[in-house]
C-alpha cells in the first residue's frame, strides 16, 4: 500500500461491494426458506374414572383399589395422574391395555433436571426412538412415599408431535401434506387402568385421583417469514463488523508506514540543507 496509494480506494470498493452482496445473499436465503412452521392448540381432558369390582378390596395382606377410564387417542400426548390421600408408601400403578407409553419421575420438569427421554437413532435403515432416562411399556408403577404424588407421561417422546414445529416443503399443499404426516398420529390404545396397593388393612382411606390426558390439534400452517428490512440491516452490520476486523489492522499498519515515511523525508531535506549550508 505505501508504494501504490489507490490500492486503498480499490480494497474498500471491493470490500464495500462484497458487503452488500453478502447481505444481499443472507436475504434471499432467508425470505424465502422453504421451511413451514405449523402450531398446535392442547385440549386437555379429565375423564370420570370408573371403579372396578370391590374397591377397595383387601385380600392376602394387601388393599388394593382399581379404576379404569377411557382417552380419546387422535394426537393423545400427555397423560398425567395426581394422587393424595393416599396411605404412606402406596404403589401407583398405572396400565395402558394394548399400547406402550413413556414415563419418567422427573419428566414434567425435564429442562431443570436436564431429562433426556429418548433420542431417534437410525437402525438397520430405519429411524427409532431409542429410550434413554424414560422407561417405556404398557404398565408403570410409582411409590407414593407420602401418600400423594404426580404421575407425568407421555404417548410418544418425538417432540414433533405436540407444540408444533418446522416442516421444509417447495408448497404449502406439500407442507400440509407433510404436516399431516409427521404430527398427525393415533395412539395404540384408549383403555387404562389405574390400581392403588398398600400392604395391610387401610380399607378406611379413601385417595383421590385425578387424570388429565392432552389432545392436541394443527391450528396453523405458515411459511417461515422476516423482515426484509432488519435482516438486511443486521446481516449487513455483521459483514461490516467482520470487515472491520480485518481492514482496521491493515490500514493502521498503512498509516503508521505513511507516517515514518513522511518523517524520513523530512530528516532528508533537513540533511540534504545542511549539506548545502556546509
Amino acid at each position: 500500500m505505501r508504494q501504490n496509494p489507490n490500492m486503498i480506494r480499490t480494497l474498500l470498493l471491493l470490500s464495500f461491494t462484497l458487503i452488500f452482496l453478502l447481505a444481499y445473499a443472507v436475504y434471499g436465503a432467508t425470505s424465502n426458506s422453504g421451511y413451514y412452521l405449523y402450531e398446535s392448540e392442547k385440549n386437555t381432558t379429565s375423564p370420570e374414572l370408573s371403579v372396578i369390582g370391590n374397591s377397595p378390596d383387601y385380600q392376602n395382606g394387601k388393599t388394593v383399589w382399581l379404576w379404569e377410564f377411557e382417552t380419546s387417542t387422535t394426537n393423545l400426548t400427555w397423560i398425567n395422574i395426581s394422587v393424595s390421600g393416599a396411605s404412606e408408601n402406596s404403589v401407583l400403578k398405572v396400565i395402558n391395555i394394548d399400547g406402550n407409553f413413556w414415563s419418567h419421575p422427573e419428566l414434567g420438569d425435564a429442562l431443570n433436571t436436564d431429562t433426556n427421554c429418548a433420542d431417534r437413532i437410525k437402525k438397520e435403515g430405519d429411524y427409532v426412538w431409542v429410550s434413554i432416562d424414560c422407561q417405556v411399556g404398557s404398565t408403570h408403577t410409582m411409590v407414593l412415599e407420602n401418600g400423594n404424588g404426580n404421575f407425568i407421561s407421555l404417548s410418544h417422546p418425538d417432540p414433533a408431535l405436540r407444540d408444533g414445529g418446522t416442516v421444509r416443503a417447495e408448497t404449502y399443499e406439500s407442507a400440509l401434506l407433510e404436516v399431516n404426516s409427521t404430527f398427525n398420529k393415533t395412539h395404540q390404545s384408549k383403555l387404562w387402568q389405574i390400581s392403588i396397593e398398600v400392604d395391610g388393612n387401610h380399607t378406611e382411606k379413601n385417595p383421590l385421583v385425578v387424570v388429565n390426558y392432552v389432545n392436541e390439534e394443527i391450528i396453523s400452517v405458515e411459511l417461515f417469514e422476516i423482515d426484509a428490512v432488519t435482516e438486511m440491516l443486521w446481516s449487513m452490520a455483521a459483514l461490516i463488523g467482520c470487515f472491520m476486523i480485518l481492514l482496521v489492522p491493515a490500514f493502521l499498519i498503512y498509516f503508521i508506514s505513511q507516517n515514518s515515511t513522511k518523517n524520513e523525508r523530512k530528516e532528508l531535506e533537513i540533511a540534504l540543507e545542511q549539506d548545502k549550508i556546509t
